[in-house]
């Protein structure tokens, strides 16, 4: 654990805060707080200083341990004497597919057009990402501040598992009269669907409601 890893769980342990309050507070996922506490995940710059500043921290010590780091990779390495080699000697598969279940590369689609603004890079563990299989992700951005009452802001990144299955009260990415949504869910009887958004509510039937996938994670666009 590095000490911004450190600072940070203690001063959430100090606050009594877990680790799902501080990530809502940050908009982050509870299990990536836990990776940056454990070690796991080496948490970058600008996401360190959010979460210090949500536990009224001080933020120096990101600055000090870059400083370090920095310090560290300007040493003159050694050198190292040539080793002369009599045949050249070809290594297959690359290294970049032994790296294909390791790294995967995502499109990120406007929810509304469906068409492609970005792409993120997200990495596995043993073939799923935030415990989901890899191969049922996908990314989207949101297109209006209709859940704001959500937490969920227009240019938020979300990260969506393909499924039709609705669990109660989770918010979904949706597509109804051939209009694409974000919208919190919940069964009612008579195979109907109750549709929330910030403003409204409305009750719809299921046979009408594409359901594509259900809401995991939410990443907010740093000014």
């Amino acid at each position: 654990m590095n000490k911004t890893a450190e600072k940070i769980h203690l001063a959430r342990v100090k606050r009594n805060m877990t680790t799902k309050e501080l990530g809502k507070k940050c908009g982050v996922t509870s299990s990536y707080i836990e990776q940056v506490e454990s070690g796991k995940k080496i948490i970058n710059e600008t996401i360190a200083r959010r979460i210090l500043e949500a536990l009224g921290e001080d933020r120096s010590i990101i600055s000090q341990e870059a400083a370090a780091k920095k310090e560290v990779s300007q040493k003159p390495k050694p050198k190292v004497k040539a080793k002369v080699t009599h045949e050249s000697v070809d290594f297959s598969p690359s290294w970049s597919g032994a790296l294909d279940n390791v790294i995967r590369h995502y499109p990120i689609l406007n929810a509304y057009t469906k068409k492609k603004i970005g792409e993120k890079v997200l990495a596995t563990l043993d073939t799923k990402i935030e415990g989901y299989h890899c191969d049922k992700i996908a990314l989207i951005e949101v297109f209006d501040a209709s859940m704001e009452r959500y937490n969920i802001f227009e240019k938020d990144v979300l990260t969506i598992f393909l499924t039709q299955d609705i669990t109660n009260d989770k918010i979904y990415y949706v597509e109804y009269e051939n209009k694409a949504y974000v919208r919190k869910l919940r069964k009612e009887a008579n195979k109907k669907v109750s549709f929330y958004s910030s403003n409204q509510t409305e009750v719809v039937s299921i046979d009408k409601l594409k359901v594509i996938g259900k809401v995991i994670k939410l990443e907010r666009k740093l000014d």
